[in-house]
């Protein structure tokens, strides 16, 4: 699992001291790149991305999803409306339930994501607000 502290309340005060938009954009952001750095094959792997409030929901569906990853496709959508609507204050999880999820984040696909998805994601927000917030 991949983790970071910033500073939110001084990217809330950039924000006019809207701290719950501030949280809701990062956490929006590092998911979706999660899912656009996700390697496609059949699609189920992209597809297979839940958002949950309080425990990780490794839920498995049958979905598939091959849109390109730079479009702001179904799952997007869907990650848009769980992060609007979960309540600010605790920890939100972004999971997938595949069995060889965890084999993908640690650079099974050499050709798509070498480095991963979560981590990669996770590193590049963090410095992007980090830089920001100097």
């Amino acid at each position: 699992m991949s983790r970071w502290s910033v500073p939110l309340d001084k990217l809330a005060e950039r924000m006019n001291g809207d701290v719950e938009t501030a949280v809701r954009k990062v956490t929006l952001e590092v998911f979706r790149s999660v899912i656009f750095k996700s390697p496609v094959d059949t699609g189920r792997f992209k597809a297979n991305w839940n958002v949950s409030f309080g425990s990780p929901n490794y839920t498995v569906s049958g979905r598939e999803d091959k849109t390109p990853l730079t479009d702001w496709d179904g799952v997007t959508k869907g990650l848009v409306y769980g992060i609007y609507e979960m309540p600010i204050g605790g920890v939100m999880y972004i999971s997938n339930g595949l069995p060889y999820a965890r084999r993908l984040e640690d650079g099974y696909s050499r050709t798509q994501a070498p480095q991963g998805m979560v981590r990669r994601s996770v590193a590049e927000i963090k410095a992007q607000l980090e830089s920001a917030l100097i």
